[in-house]
């Protein structure tokens, strides 16, 4: 509730002091939208200083997303939808955007394997790598192709699709704003459907058409 609204200025306390009244024409909107697979708020993107004063314009700018709240339920929904369908596919040891995991459960994992192989007089190397911007350089091809894979329904690609398509970006330093950019690649990390699609990216095992059988 304590959170500022979407590009749309639509209170979050008004959603849910009428809920009961905005329950069923937001329902009828929802599946509206499900059928004709057209996002409800592709939502608007900003560049603001991770640190204050501003010191390096590569490096110190973080990028916020701003979505209608409405948008964020119906993200919700979809990607729970979707990680019910497609979690089984996933790598086992994939931890972020899995629901009932977290990085504790990835710091356990590895102090075992770890411990496991001290215990057995083997030595251990360790190896960490930080991908610069990895959310702001997913490729939509590669992504769409691999939701496809899993067998998804045609209807849910489209509405991907559409949720990727036509966002626009700009850098906010003070009061000063720059003009808006189109943006040909990327995803929104401030929405459910960012980090969930980014592990379906980069999981390797989701390389083979889906089979049903």
């Amino acid at each position: 509730m304590h959170k500022p609204p979407g590009p749309d200025g639509l209170p979050n306390w008004l959603l849910r002091d009428f809920s009961t009244h905005l329950a069923g024409p937001v329902c009828a909107i929802y599946n509206a939208r499900r059928i004709c697979s057209v996002s409800l708020e592709r939502g608007k993107r900003r560049k603001v200083p991770k640190v204050h004063p501003l010191r390096a314009i590569e490096a110190d700018l973080r990028p916020i997303s701003l979505t209608a709240t409405l948008g964020k339920v119906l993200e919700s929904f979809l990607g729970a939808w979707i990680l019910q369908r497609v979690s089984s596919r996933l790598n086992d040891r994939q931890y972020g955007a899995v629901k009932q995991r977290s990085t504790t459960h990835a710091l356990v994992d590895m102090l075992h394997h770890w411990h496991a192989a001290v215990d057995k007089g083997q030595s251990v190397r360790t190896v960490f790598v930080d991908f610069t911007k990895a959310f702001d350089h997913v490729d939509h091809n590669v992504l769409v192709s691999k939701l496809v894979a899993l067998g998804l329904p045609d209807v849910i690609v489209r509405w991907i699709c559409s949720f990727l398509r036509y966002r626009r970006q700009r850098v906010k330093i003070g009061d000063i704003l720059s003009d808006w950019l189109q943006l040909a690649a990327g995803m929104p990390q401030g929405s459910y459907l960012g980090p969930l699609t980014f592990v379906i990216l980069i999981d390797s095992q989701i390389c083979q058409p889906y089979d049903d059988d």
